[in-house]
């Protein structure tokens, strides 16, 4: 049995369709969790190392909003940064909250911050920068004690961070 042009892109389709269809039924979806504006303190600068440009920016305080999730940011921990020679900005930050219960909990956010050189310098001198001009994406690692916060430690966290001349202010986001 021979197959004409018409037949084949009718069953191309077809395959197409299929597939896509069974990959839409497992893409993640992303439910909010909260927000945290993060406070920061002056940056360390020891300079041009062997992976690029150091700094190391402490946490000095701030506050977690969200239906699930509340409290604050506690002071101590911090920020340590790599530019690479590209000028992406490599985000390990390292802290801690405390919920408005008491209980505290450990977070390791790791990202990148992509930003034009213009628009790096604008950030740099504590501007407010669209967050459309540049990318700012993290994972968010939670370490909660077992009990009401666990189930922290049993999920995929993503977050957007906007970078505030008072703060920067990270959203969280849960892969479903």
């Amino acid at each position: 049995m021979k197959i004409n042009l018409l037949q084949k892109r009718l069953l191309l389709l077809l395959i197409i369709s299929v597939s896509t269809n069974v990959y839409a039924q497992n893409l993640p979806t992303l439910e909010y969790l909260c927000t945290m504006n993060v406070k920061l303190g002056m940056p360390l600068v020891p300079g041009d190392g062997p992976h690029g440009f150091r700094r190391i920016i402490p946490i000095a305080g701030g506050t977690v909003t969200g239906e699930k999730l509340q409290g604050e940011v506690l002071a101590g921990g911090a920020d340590w940064q790599v530019i690479r020679k590209d000028g992406a900005a490599e985000i390990s930050a390292e802290y801690q909250i405390k919920t408005s219960d008491g209980v505290i909990i450990y977070l390791k956010n790791i990202g990148l911050r992509v930003a034009s050189t213009e628009v790096a310098a604008r950030l740099g001198k504590g501007e407010f920068v669209d967050p459309k001009e540049y990318y700012f994406r993290m994972v968010t690692v939670f370490e909660a004690p077992t009990g009401k916060y666990d189930w922290l430690n049993k999920s995929v966290f993503i977050a957007i961070g906007t970078k505030n001349p008072q703060d920067v202010e990270i959203k969280i986001y849960k892969v479903l």
